[in-house]
């Protein structure tokens, strides 16, 4: 009778020990899916902000031209009014131009955050124990 006893709670303590290896495989696994999964959202809102920028940023060259232009035409006149016209004229030019490049900067400060996200989680890939495979079926 006591052998039997002994393999019982051998054999329990054997099957627990395997039920909490499995679990924490799991959990490792699930953890790594989870990293992988942020680092394919990143990846993508990256991609999403540089393609923003570049329409940012001509925008930004557009309105600055257009802002170079309207404030280098006006001179000096004898029609005060027309005088007064095209400086409105080109302090509207200077803001829009000056938001522009603001988003231009906005934007750039958001890849470069981006950027630091992507390569931190990289690293937090590498450092774990699985890995998770994308294939094409």
């Amino acid at each position: 009778y006591l052998l039997s006893t002994v393999v019982v709670f051998g054999l329990a303590a054997f099957t627990s020990n395997v039920q909490a290896q499995d679990l924490n495989t799991m959990k490792k696994q699930r953890e790594t899916l989870k990293t992988s999964l942020d680092l394919f959202d990143k990846e993508i809102e990256l991609l999403s902000e540089k393609q923003n920028n570049e329409k940012k940023v001509e925008l930004a060259n557009s309105l600055n031209r257009k802002a170079d232009k309207t404030s280098d035409g006006f001179s000096k006149s004898d029609n005060v009014k027309n005088v007064a016209n095209n400086a409105k004229d080109a302090a509207r030019a200077l803001k829009k131009s000056e938001s522009a490049n603001k988003d231009v900067l906005k934007s750039n400060n958001k890849i470069v955050d981006l950027e630091a996200d992507v390569r931190k989680l990289k690293l937090k890939l590498d450092a774990m124990e699985y890995r998770v495979e994308v294939t094409q079926k």
